[in-house]
């Protein structure tokens, strides 16, 4: 994960809060200074890790981690801040209606707010004047408003031709398309609709210039079965249902179907899918596990008690 900015994406309910979480924990573990970032909240990382509360600042969770649940009023506030400097007639304008209700209606000014929101985390500086974050992992909405979110700088540039907040498109397009700073990761499961909508939303990002590092494709199962045990399996299923063989046969099913569907998804992508193999954890055992695999996939050594509570 050699990225400062990290945007973790993919179809609703396929696990990329968890997997954000693990990619927070990989850094950690690494050394490196993290922080993971929800968008409006209630967070969902939260509950994972420590229970705690939703917290605007950046709060620490364990290990070096903090997390930060991001709104984009808060990101309009700290622009509106940095070019007005008095902080009373920021609040003052948020304070009338007619401002709220444009910051809510105009088209891209909600995203701004966030990817503004964001980069204040890239950009933000330690006692030493040192970038205080090493890595800034955030958990972007599912798909189709992830894509909305990531292309409002392009959408605000064909609105507002010159202007304070044109130079600010700018500035969000050149955070979003510099390669050496931002990478987006698509969490995808091995199922057909979802695979189908990681490749869609690789291609779309690819499309608008950002780099995507990663297809992770999480959740995979283990072919527990070779085939001549799934033959096996199925003779005996045809003899007599029993809720054993009828499970054994289901799972060594869903496997291959999995196994056919990740080598179609590697065939489409510039490069071969990370895969997480499946796992019965929950919580923070589940983000650990993950977190261990992701090591091993990048050939990194991972702690030698990966199953301890480090967080």
């Amino acid at each position: 994960m050699g990225r400062r900015l990290v945007l973790v994406t993919g179809k609703g309910g396929v696990g990329k809060t968890t997997v954000a979480a693990a990619l927070a924990v990989v850094a950690a573990r690494a050394g490196r200074r993290a922080v993971v970032c929800e968008i409006e909240g209630p967070s969902a990382v939260a509950p994972l890790l420590d229970g705690g509360k939703d917290s605007h600042a950046p709060r620490p969770i364990g290990e070096g981690i903090h997390l930060a649940v991001l709104t984009a009023e808060d990101g309009l506030r700290a622009y509106l801040g940095d070019k007005i400097r008095f902080p009373g007639i920021v609040d003052l304008v948020f304070k009338q209606p007619a401002v709220s209700r444009f910051f809510r209606a105009a088209p891209a000014f909600a995203e701004m707010g966030l990817l503004y929101a964001i980069s204040k985390l890239v950009d933000e500086k330690d006692a030493a004047g040192r970038p205080r974050w090493d890595h800034v992992i955030v958990d972007l909405p599912a798909s189709g408003h992830a894509v909305g979110m990531l292309e409002a700088p392009f959408v605000g540039k064909r609105i507002f031709l010159a202007g304070p907040v044109r130079a600010l498109c700018e500035s969000m397009e050149r955070m979003l398309l510099d390669h050496s700073l931002t990478a987006c990761a698509v969490v995808t499961l091995p199922e057909e609709l979802p695979m189908n909508e990681a490749l869609e939303l690789a291609a779309k990002l690819r499309g608008r210039g950002l780099s995507v590092e990663a297809v992770l494709a999480n959740a995979v199962e283990a072919e527990a079965l070779s085939p001549e045990e799934q033959a096996v399996v199925e003779r005996l299923r045809a003899l007599e249902a029993r809720p054993i063989l009828e499970g054994a046969a289901t799972a060594a099913r869903r496997a291959a179907r999995g196994s056919k569907i990740l080598g179609r998804l590697g065939e489409r992508l510039p490069r071969k899918p990370v895969s997480i193999p499946f796992r019965l954890e929950r919580g923070r055992e589940l983000v650990k596990a993950i977190a261990h695999e992701l090591e091993v996939a990048a050939g990194r050594k991972p702690p030698s008690t990966p199953r301890e509570n480090r967080l």
